[in-house]
Parts: structure tokens; C-alpha cells; sequence
């Protein structure tokens, strides 16, 4: 059996019976209108075992893992697996790109790929995101491949309780545009990235320490950007990408890098082999060891497709305001618990081609989109019309926009509003409909005793943002942090004022 890691997210898994492959993300075009490249580049590797691969298994639409360009490549005979979401984003776009036959994976159930090889999709049960950790049973062991998702404590222990973990593949990097895009100072900036990153160093390694799994392979980023407005994050301590090398240092720091394998694009994974001396001889590549020179490198090879983008993209010729009628307010109309959940307006300012201000209005169930005229606004995007006019044609999702920190932002009051990503990331009604059914019925009723500096606190379990355990939370300046996302609530009164959130806590002696 073989298990050979390509990069990024990608696995290449074969035995005697079957090939399969996991997110290929293997095109030179990168992702997300060409701000984010493959780190370390894997275009050049010999990619004829993962086209024609038997199955190739997606974990959910994010262009570094629905890499389409690379899918239309796949020989036809080549399976296509896909979970099982309330969005049909996914299936539409296969089925609109590719030839070969997709079968949709239903959440929790085992599929027999072939005599020696299981395949098991645990999809996200929080619905702000589709996402799924994908489980393979193999002659080598279990490998569960959680890729980007959020994990949440119920979907860890459904796949602890049935599956015997040997291997965890396991992002380990940031994947957001805050603080990145927003109007902070660089000091604050730099401030909340640190902090997201080592929230995310911790929850990797406490996961990794509760999994009861052999091996940990640190994966699915973080990417590098190669255009002229982005090149100098990839060096930049405002950054939330921090790399293979960062990752593994703090796990040595924290005496915890046994059985770390940081591997490189083209690597054949051995559980055999000691995984401290694999991580030492891959982070001495120029890719870790002299990264600047590497990327400037990769960038000269990149030079062309970099500018792809902005020059090609289609100015519009008139206003975008009719197409944002369009676009937003059946969205708007379609749902009253995010018109009351959201509450306020936004701004969305458009520069290039077209300049002009729109309002989006979400306390107005009609007429809810118009010129701007001096209104206040809590939440501002300021977007290219060429970039903006992509969404409204659906050839770019909101997602797509966000993740390609192709724009500008700002809010006042500087609270997350949850509510308005969740609203632009789906841009569906029905999508709308499920959320708020999952939202009504959480129940936050669990509470852990926690002692703290020789005090006992009643506290609620679960965190009101994406369910994390708070009981596997630090404390940090008299607050308690969620392992999964870093909500930082008050010791005192249970308050998140950051995230305009709150969670029940109880000094009880």
C-alpha cells in the first residue's frame, strides 16, 4: 500500500484493489481570483497517478480543494465523491465542468470503495459551514483527513466512538480575511493574528492529543500569495498563514512534535519511519529555509497568470445597482430571521471601472437596496466593479471574494456580525431556512465545573458560535477561550463583547 502526500490537501491512497485521490488542489492558476498559490509549489510533480486515479474524494467547494481546472483533466472513467450538503453548489458545478460520474455521500454512512478500503464523509454539523472530514479505512490504518473543518467535540467523538484513528491530516493554518482586510493599525493587526494563530497551534495539538491517533500530519495550508499587493504577507507578522516550520517549532516548544510528520509535495507517507527525522530534513528546503528567495522565484514562474486576473477582468459599463437589487433582495425578503439577526446596513462601495455607493438595507423586508445617501452603515466592503460584477453574474461567490482579500473592510461598531457572513456566504433561501432550524434548536444546556486561581465557576459547555467544548478551552486575562475559533468570554459575566455574544457562568464558590 501506498500513501503519498501531493500537497496542500491532496492524498494519493493505493493498495492492491484501488486508487484514490483527495483534494486535488494541482493547478497553476492557484484559487480565489489568483491570490492564493500552492506552498510548496506541487504543479510540477508527475500528476498521472492522481488523473487517473479510481476515485477522487472532495471535501467541500473551496477552490484549494474543488480545483476544477485540475478535475476536467481526470480520465473519464475516474469516480467523483462528494458529501452530501443542503447546498447543491458543488453537484451543479461538477456537473456543469466534467463528464465523469459523481456519486453524493451521504454523512456517517461507510462506503465500500473496494475489498480493503472504507470511505466514510463526517460532515459538519454546524451548518456555517460545508465541510467534512473524510475517513478512510485502510490496510495501513485509519486515516482521518479533517482538512479545514471546524471540528466540533459531537463529530470527533462519532468518529473516535466508530473508527480507531492512526493517522490525522489536519489543517493547521489560517484560512480568514480578519483582521487582514480591515482598517486596523498594523499593531493591531498584528495583535489579533497572533493570537488566532496560536489558538489554532493549541487546538491542533490537543486534538491531535485526544484523537489517540499515531501520527499527525500537518496539512491543507497554508497557501502563498504571489501578486504585488500580497507578497509581502507571506513574510509579514500580520499574517494568519504561518507555515509548516512555525507549526512545528511550537510543537516542539510544547514537547509535543513526537510522531509530526511535516511532509513535502511528492512525499511517500511511512508510519514506519521516525517521523522527528522526516520533519528535520523537509524543513531544511529552501521553501522554509530561505523563503523569500524561494517565492520570489515561484512568482517569476507565476508572472503571467498573476496578471491575469486584473487585466482581464470586464468593467461594467453602467451602474451595479439594478444587479444588486437583483441579487439581494429576494435574499433579504426570503428570511426575517436574518433580517432581525443582522440589523443594520451595508455599505457596499464600488471603485474601478464604475464608482458608486449602494446601500443594503436588511431592517427592510422590501426595497431594501438602494443608492447611497449619507445613511449610517455598520458594516463597509469596498470592491472592484469588475470583481463585484462577477458576483452578481454568479460566476464568483461572496466566499470566493472573502477569501481572495481582494477588497477592503470596515465596521463600527467593531463587532463580528455572524449573522451577515453566514447571509453572503450561502446566498440562498434555502440554505437560510436550515440554519435558522439548526439555530433554534441548539441547546446550550450542558455545563462543566471549572476552578480557576482557587475558584469554581458553573459554565456553559458549549460555545454559541460553532459549538467548541469550552471545557478543553484555555484562560487567558480572565477569560475563557474556545479552542476552535478564540471567542474570548468574560470570566466575570460570561460576555464576548468583541463578538456581541455571551454564554451562562456562574461563580459558585
Amino acid at each position: 500500500m501506498v500513501i503519498k502526500f501531493y500537497g496542500h490537501a491532496c492524498i494519493y491512497i493505493k493498495t492492491d484493489t484501488v486508487s484514490i485521490v483527495t483534494d486535488p488542489w494541482l493547478s497553476k492558476e492557484g484559487a480565489f481570483l489568483t491570490t492564493w498559490f500552492q506552498f510548496p509549489d506541487n504543479t510540477e510533480l508527475d500528476l498521472t497517478p492522481i488523473r487517473n486515479a479510481d476515485y477522487v474524494v472532495l471535501s467541500h467547494e473551496h477552490q484549494d480543494h474543488f480545483d476544477v481546472n485540475f478535475l476536467k483533466t481526470l480520465n473519464p472513467k475516474t469516480k467523483i465523491i462528494i458529501p452530501k450538503y443542503t447546498d447543491s453548489y458543488l453537484f451543479e458545478t461538477l456537473r456543469d465542468n466534467v463528464t465523469n460520474e459523481i456519486i453524493v455521500a451521504s454523512s456517517l454512512k461507510k462506503i465500500q470503495l473496494s475489498p480493503d478500503v472504507t470511505f466514510c464523509p463526517v460532515v459538519q454539523s454546524v451548518p456555517i459551514w460545508d465541510d467534512c472530514t473524510l475517513v478512510f479505512e485502510t490496510p495501513e490504518g485509519t486515516i482521518v483527513d479533517v482538512n479545514d473543518m471546524k471540528i466540533i467535540n459531537t463529530d470527533f467523538e462519532w468518529i473516535q466512538k466508530n473508527f480507531k484513528i492512526n493517522h490525522l491530516f489536519i489543517q493547521f493554518s489560517g484560512a480568514n480575511w480578519h483582521p487582514l482586510t480591515y482598517d486596523y493599525s498594523h499593531e493591531k493587526k498584528v495583535e489579533i493574528s497572533k493570537q488566532k494563530v496560536l489558538n489554532k497551534f493549541h487546538h491542533v495539538k490537543n486534538l491531535f492529543k485526544t484523537s489517540g491517533a499515531q501520527n499527525l500530519i500537518p496539512s491543507a495550508g497554508p497557501p502563498c500569495f504571489l501578486n504585488d499587493d500580497h507578497f509581502e504577507l507571506n513574510f509579514s507578522d500580520e499574517s494568519i498563514f504561518p507555515t509548516q516550520a512555525d507549526f512545528y517549532e511550537f510543537l516542539k516548544n510544547e514537547g509535543a512534535s513526537k510522531n509530526t510528520f511535516i511532509l513535502m509535495p511528492g512525499d511517500t507517507f511511512d508510519p514506519k519511519q521516525d517521523g522527528a527525522i522526516v520533519s528535520e530534513k523537509n524543513l531544511k528546503n529552501e521553501a522554509f529555509t530561505n523563503r523569500r528567495q524561494y517565492l520570489e522565484r515561484y512568482r517569476e514562474r507565476r508572472k503571467n497568470i498573476i496578471n491575469q486576473i486584473p487585466s482581464s477582468l470586464k468593467q461594467p459599463t453602467g451602474s451595479l445597482l439594478e444587479k444588486c437589487k437583483k441579487h439581494f433582495e429576494p435574499l433579504i425578503s426570503s428570511s426575517l430571521y436574518f433580517r432581525k439577526k443582522i440589523n443594520g446596513r451595508l455599505l457596499l462601495i464600488v471603485t474601478g471601472g464604475i464608482q458608486e455607493k449602494i446601500i443594503i438595507d436588511f431592517t427592510k423586508e422590501k426595497d431594501s437596496v438602494k443608492s447611497f445617501e449619507n445613511e449610517d452603515s455598520f458594516y463597509n466592503l469596498e470592491i472592484d466593479a469588475g470583481i463585484l460584477n462577477l458576483i452578481l453574474e454568479k460566476k464568483l461567490t461572496w466566499e470566493q471574494l472573502l477569501l481572495s482579500l481582494r477588497f477592503k473592510s470596515s465596521r463600527n461598531p467593531d463587532i463580528y456580525n455572524e449573522a451577515l457572513i453566514i447571509f453572503l456566504r450561502f446566498a440562498d433561501a434555502n440554505s437560510y431556512k436550515q440554519f435558522e432550524l439548526y439555530e433554534t434548536r441548539r441547546d446550550f444546556s450542558d455545563t462543566f465545573i471549572l476552578t480557576h486561581e482557587d475558584r469554581k465557576y458553573e459554565v456553559q459547555k458549549y460555545c454559541p458560535h460553532a459549538m467548541g467544548d469550552l471545557s478543553a478551552g484555555r484562560i487567558i486575562d480572565d477569560c475563557i477561550v474556545c479552542p476552535n475559533h478564540g471567542w474570548a468570554f468574560s470570566m466575570e459575566d460570561g460576555s464576548c463583547v468583541a463578538k456581541n455574544s455571551s454564554i451562562h457562568i456562574k461563580r459558585i464558590e
